[in-house]
């Protein structure tokens, strides 16, 4: 039988060994810190403005606040509603928020003061013409955009280079040149891409009223924000990419400003920095059959057996997610209407989406109900289908740089690493550390490899070493003749006369490297669902290996391996 002072020294241990376990457990970090995805605006914010933070992990909203800071500020949002997923509230009248400047918003634990957001986002406080005072009614010096009094002007020191991403101690991998043949070599800053060779020639498809910039944070992209407003630059958009780790912003040029002259001022001013075109990339199809094939009751499908793929009975059920970067696909499509399908749109606000064909097309030959008249090669994955294709003027579809990164990292931060680009366009710095990034963080990119013809030079993303570019054969195992070769080519698929759904429904004959792509990114998915730590390098080296060998021993500019094998599957 217990004493009473025994009783009283083992409560007091029970409650020293709670208070030490609730003392781990408080200052452990979150296992599923918030994440900001949204904020509901484009463009600036007024004071006084609603704004509709979209996110998951936000858990209830006691002890924590919505906070716009930067360097010189800390502004709390009050708060309308808050829930796991969304808070509304309001951007209040602040005199230390200063029309004009960028902040960082983001969730704040109220006793510690330390961020628990996982993604904080930029916010720019719309300019004001109006003379501004502080709270005291003193005015506020337009020129420095704070208070008259002490010096709280940004640093105008240019901000860091974009880091590399390795581990410490580790060595930066190294990044594949893409300058043209006869352009002077250039040594970039430690860690950065190559900058584009002059341009002599005719300029690449590009936005003609936009650049790119890349820093390594946001904190850099808010400093260089600010100096670049102040030299008459718009800032379109500013999003950090946590997957690709670095900061993307879209600049709108100076009056009387091109591309070129932009370009060349920029990298001067700023040596360490990334700038670069919004270079345009357009789907990789031809809408046209390669000869002349009626679409009979049961349309002929030759591809499968081409290259072995093998029938999955019923019962097998991988459980893999494949990435589509490529116009928007059409749900209602028997081929996709049951599918397990996810969407989402990175069109720049106001420009009209491109008709969903090709995305549906390409979708379908992955993912496709094995019911219906276009049966995917992998019905049971699960598809994340990104829109980024436009519609321009003389109907011209294409998509941007920019785009197509903010859709990579998405696929990212969703945990997808196959992912199927059926696009190409001009070589681009911004696009090129996409890739490299992607790859660097685990993701396989599988891209068409041009329909520009056999003497033409190389289309990227393909072009890029951290890439699976794939070109097409037909049912003869004969190339494509619209393909693109060269010593990038990886691999061979079925991409003429090919078989898939069409936007409405029923389906078409199609040819281009864009229907051959995803055969690769199906058969790279299997071996992932398989082995899902398998690295990116070691997987492109199983599919070479398998490859069946054509034209030339070895590899070559027109099959790359060769044929695509596929591992087998259930």
């Amino acid at each position: 039988m217990f004493r009473p002072l025994q009783i009283a020294g083992l409560v007091a241990a029970s409650l020293c060994l709670a208070a030490v376990a609730s003392a781990q457990t408080s200052t452990s970090a979150p296992q599923n810190p918030p994440r900001i995805l949204g904020v509901g605006v484009m463009g600036c914010v007024e004071p006084g403005d609603r704004i509709s933070v979209k996110g998951s992990n936000f858990g209830r909203a006691g002890g924590k606040s919505l906070i716009l800071k930067d360097s010189y500020a800390r502004v709390e949002l009050p708060i309308t509603r808050w829930t796991d997923r969304s808070i509304l509230a309001t951007v209040p009248r602040a005199s230390n928020l200063v029309p004009g400047n960028w902040y960082q918003l983001g969730i704040e634990e109220k006793r510690s003061g330390k961020w628990t957001s996982a993604q904080r986002r930029p916010l720019q406080i719309c300019a004001d013409e109006r003379p501004q005072v502080d709270a005291s009614g003193n005015p506020i010096n337009p020129d420095r955009g704070q208070p008259a009094g002490p010096d709280r002007r940004p640093s105008s020191e240019p901000p860091r280079r974009v880091p590399p991403r390795n581990t410490p101690g580790s060595t930066p991998p190294e990044r594949p040149s893409v300058a043209t043949p006869g352009t002077p070599p250039q040594t970039p800053p430690a860690g950065l891409p190559a900058p584009p060779p002059a341009s002599g020639d005719a300029l690449p498809d590009q936005e003609d009223d936009e650049i790119l910039a890349i820093t390594g944070s946001l904190n850099e992209a808010t400093a260089l924000a600010q100096q670049l407003t102040g030299q008459g630059y718009a800032i379109r958009s500013l999003q950090e990419l946590p997957v690709l780790g670095f900061s993307l912003m879209r600049l709108g040029l100076p009056s009387g400003q091109d591309v070129p002259s932009a370009l060349g001022t920029l990298r001067q001013a700023f040596p360490a920095t990334l700038f670069d075109a919004n270079t345009l990339y357009g789907p990789q199809a031809s809408a046209k059959p390669q000869r002349h094939l009626q679409a009979a009751a049961e349309p002929r499908r030759y591809a499968k057996a081409l290259i072995g793929w093998p029938e999955l009975s019923s019962d097998c059920r991988l459980e893999v997610d494949v990435g589509l970067i490529d116009t928007a696909v059409d749900r209602s499509h028997p081929a996709l209407r049951d599918r397990n399908l996810m969407s989402r749109n990175f069109l720049t606000s106001g420009l009209k989406p491109a008709p969903p064909d090709h995305g549906t097309a390409v979708a379908s030959l992955i993912v496709g109900d094995p019911a219906s008249s276009a049966k995917g090669l992998i019905p049971s994955a699960r598809l994340y289908a990104a829109a980024i294709f436009g519609l321009r003027e003389n109907n011209r579809v294409v998509g941007t740089t920019d785009a197509i990164a903010r859709a990579v990292d998405w696929l990212g931060q969703e945990g997808v690493r196959i992912v199927n680009l059926s696009l190409s366009g001009s070589g681009n710095q911004v696009m090129r550390l996409t890739v490299e990034r992607a790859r660097d963080s685990g993701m396989i990119l599988v891209a068409a490899a041009g329909n520009e013809g056999p003497n033409a030079a190389p289309v990227f993303p393909a072009g890029y070493e951290s890439v699976l570019a794939v070109t097409a054969v037909d049912a003869a195992l004969q190339p494509y003749s619209l393909a693109n070769r060269g010593d990038y080519i990886d691999l061979a698929a079925p991409g003429v006369d090919v078989w898939s759904a069409r936007s409405g429904k029923g389906g078409r004959y199609s040819s281009g490297t864009s229907f051959a792509a995803p055969f690769v990114a199906a058969s790279a998915a299997v071996v992932l669902a398989l082995e899902p730590d398998i690295a990116p390098q070691a997987l492109q080296s199983r599919l070479a290996e398998q490859a069946r060998d054509l034209g030339t021993p070895g590899r070559d500019s027109t099959f790359g391996w060769g044929l695509l094998q596929p591992a087998a599957g259930c």
